[in-house]
């Protein structure tokens, strides 16, 4: 008896200090990333809660996932607390985990971001991207964008 308390702490303390177990108060986000043109590789979703790092610096993601691809769409469901918060996601076509792109900075595999907001010669700031995720339920859509 001593042994099965002693293991369910173990485990319990192993969940929380990784994370597995989500606060009560959290809300449930559910991604729908579309617009893929190949399945090699993998798409990564990063959620920020700051400008710092974003798009594309995994360490300072909340949170990163990695999924494959199966047709054109991926979709993500997570919890985290309420809040403000933008989400890159990137078509990592060779699996390198970065983004690949030319000599002249011109994007090589595809990307796109919560709000997806319009494309041009700079990456997205965080401010543009941002989503206020209080419901119980988020429904946040991606479009992949290649260039």
């Amino acid at each position: 008896m001593i042994c099965k308390i002693l293991l369910f702490a173990i485990v319990l303390a192993l969940s929380i200090s990784f994370g597995q177990v989500p606060p009560n108060d959290s809300v449930m986000v559910i991604v729908t990333a579309e617009g893929f043109r190949s399945e090699q590789g993998l798409c990564r979703l990063l959620l920020f809660e700051s400008k710092k790092g974003f798009p594309d610096a995994p360490k300072y993601a909340r949170l990163s996932l990695n999924s494959t691809i199966k047709g054109n769409i991926v979709l993500y469901s997570f919890k985290v607390l309420p809040g403000k918060y933008a989400i890159s996601i990137l078509h990592d076509e060779n699996s390198n985990g970065k983004m690949d792109k030319t000599w002249y900075g011109k994007p090589k595999e595809g990307f796109g971001t919560s709000n997806n907001p319009k494309i041009g010669f700079s990456t997205p700031e965080f401010a543009e991207c941002c989503v206020n995720l209080t419901k119980k339920e988020n429904h946040i859509n991606i479009k992949i964008n290649y260039l």
